[in-house]
């Protein structure tokens, strides 16, 4: 009975919350996930990094622009495959109500601040190793893959196929004639069809890559209309090659990863 009566908290403490520093200000990172493993693998006491800042300004008649950067201690990740050095992007003002705290075992809870701001931890397109470990990557998952080798989409012909057998040879006379006068009409309609039906038989996640190509930063409504293809397809290929901005100068458009964005420099 005395080693229950001992492990038991007092009431008077349950539940209490310490909001004494709940001014100080604080910011919310998000990390990849493997820099966090790494991080949080690491002993006690260790030092993680570096936060560099860089003072904007002119540099040999170039502007500079202000930026802050981490350099990961090199010890903690030479044995990975994680990047040195990273960015801190798409930071943001506008984040909701959010307070870091931790709970003791006695229950009493303790808030260390309020997160005024909010950014992207990326990894460095100038840092070397990631660069190797993109060019790795890419290798592993060349484009002689069978993963990613599709000359036709054949779901989508088949479908093209039945509905013209349905439709009979006056619907698609009238379809075409109907499809002349659209085109006449409207000249930039035309030229998006000629893309769409140029993109019939090439796979979603190739006319992805080529529309990226022309622009960095895309909706997946912009996307679907400029390649006619499923948004269902183009959401599956975008979770794997995109990134998508929550917030910042681009919310809610994508940007495709910068392993990718590499690989088309290249």
């Amino acid at each position: 009975m005395a080693s229950e009566d001992s492990a038991r908290v007092p009431y008077e403490t349950l539940g209490l919350i310490d909001s004494s520093d709940v001014d100080n200000e604080m910011w919310m990172l998000r990390i990849p996930s493997k820099l966090a493993a790494v991080w949080k693998d690491a002993p006690e006491g260790a030092i993680l990094g570096e936060l560099v800042f860089k003072k904007g300004g002119k540099t040999n008649g170039k502007a500079v622009k202000p930026s802050l950067s981490v350099e990961c201690e090199e010890s903690l990740v030479s044995s990975s495959d994680v990047p040195l050095f990273y960015n801190l992007e798409a930071m943001t003002k506008k984040v909701p109500n959010l307070y870091p705290f931790t709970r003791s075992s006695g229950g009493n809870v303790t808030l260390h601040g309020t997160v005024s701001r909010s950014a992207n931890l990326q990894a460095s397109r100038d840092d070397p190793r990631y660069r190797q470990l993109s060019k790795n990557r890419l290798l592993q998952t060349s484009v002689n893959n069978s993963r990613f080798v599709k000359p036709v989409e054949a779901t989508e012909l088949s479908v093209r196929k039945s509905l013209a057998k349905s439709q009979g040879f006056g619907s698609a006379v009238q379809a075409f004639g109907q499809r002349l006068k659209e085109d006449r009409e409207n000249p930039n309609s035309a030229d998006q069809n000629d893309r769409k039906r140029k993109y019939v038989s090439i796979p979603t996640r190739s006319v992805v890559f080529e529309l990226f190509g022309s622009q960095p930063y895309w909706t997946v409504k912009q996307l679907k209309e400029e390649s006619g293809k499923p948004e269902k397809e183009i959401r599956m290929v975008l979770a794997e090659i995109g990134y998508y901005h929550r917030s910042g100068e681009h919310k809610n458009m994508w940007e495709l990863k910068e392993e990718y964005q590499q690989s088309q420099g290249e």
